[in-house]
């Protein structure tokens, strides 16, 4: 009888153990995304011009506004989709990748939230994600990644690290492998945040990660009045 209760004690001191390991984890991945949220961004500026800090809390302008180069990707219905499609509409994009544990999904609720904000307006502006890991990324990848999270109105694209890398020069964007890529095995460190580009496909705001959708659908709004 002795020998049982100890097992008995034995097994609640186990749980309880193993219960407040999962929560101290919880507790920290909650701490350091929060801290992610409240870290001010900090940009290399050197080229391009900005109106306002360099190290900036929100939102800032580009003055003048950088055009992007045309450049051709495939979107998750596997269709060769150029950026100039896009000409017509305010584009809000960012770049990521599917493994993405946090930052990624975050920023895809963000603009989840942003488009339900702007209601019947939302048409009048593209949310764009392109993939930072092409060797992963296939489009099959990105449709089933978008479809399983119902991240419904976003354009998912995909292309070869020369082709990412040539449209995201102008805009600052920076990536890297880190892990060990050959066995698959690696995360991608990645410029965070989004880029808002004007009707004409020029480059004209840079907004921090973690910057409200509200503010975010405020600037929408104030460009589309």
């Amino acid at each position: 009888m002795k020998r049982k209760r100890f097992s008995e004690t034995a097994a609640r001191l186990l749980y309880g153990m193993i219960a407040g390991l999962l929560i101290g984890i919880s507790a920290l991945t909650i701490y350091l995304v929060q801290v992610q949220l409240q870290t001010p961004e900090t940009v290399d500026t050197d080229h391009f011009s900005v109106e306002g800090k360099h190290s900036f809390d929100g939102a800032i302008r580009i003055e003048p506004p950088i055009a992007l180069p045309d450049v051709t990707l495939s979107d998750q219905n596997g269709r060769p989709f150029k950026f100039s499609d896009l000409r017509g509409r305010h584009v809000l994009l960012t770049f990521g990748f599917t493994n993405c544990p946090d930052i990624c999904p975050l920023t895809l609720s963000d603009f989840q939230q942003v488009r339900e904000m702007l209601r019947d307006r939302a048409g009048a502006v593209a949310f764009v994600f392109i993939s930072v890991d092409g060797r992963r990324d296939t489009p099959a990848v990105l449709r089933s990644y978008f479809d399983n999270r119902q991240l419904h109105g976003i354009i998912a694209l995909t292309g070869s690290e020369e082709t990412v890398r040539g449209i995201g020069a102008p805009l600052g964007l920076s990536f890297e492998v880190s892990g060990d890529a050959a066995a698959g095995a690696y995360t991608v460190n990645h410029t965070a945040g989004s880029f808002l580009l004007d009707a004409s496909g020029t480059w004209i705001m840079r907004l921090q990660f973690g910057l409200p959708p509200e503010r975010i659908a405020a600037e929408l709004r104030t460009l589309l009045k």
